[in-house]
């Protein structure tokens, strides 16, 4: 073999070499691309996940102040009635609604999310 049959075995294996190099590389920026996706759209998940947790509890804790505001009112005052437009009773009923609202915000979020992928 000569110098220069060698030097073209050399330069088709280097040729070679470095389309298969590029060929992983590209495919592994495209595994790479993937991955972060779905880790972002875990992690995006997960936070509206969490929020929603949030959101029950503290409707768990408006209802558990409610009534003892109700007990109060009846057991403790002498009331005979508790209405949705007593200041105190007001400010609970919209912090619930409020939840509410963002809950289904939430799972909306999440829906969308679902159907995107």
């Amino acid at each position: 073999m000569t110098k220069d049959e060698l030097k073209g075995y050399f330069d088709k294996g280097m040729v070679a070499l470095k389309q298969a190099l590029d060929k992983g590389g590209a495919a592994s920026k495209e595994a790479l691309d993937k991955a972060g996706k779905a880790a972002t759209k875990f992690g995006d998940e997960s936070i509206l996940k969490i929020e929603i947790q949030q959101f029950k509890s503290q409707i768990k804790k408006d209802k558990s102040a409610l009534g003892e505001l109700a007990c109060k009112a009846f057991l403790e005052d002498g009331a005979e009635s508790l209405a949705a437009s007593d200041e105190n009773v007001a400010k609970i009923l919209e912090s619930i609604k409020k939840a509410e609202d963002d809950i289904k915000s939430r799972e909306e979020k999440l829906q969308e999310s679902a159907v995107k992928n």
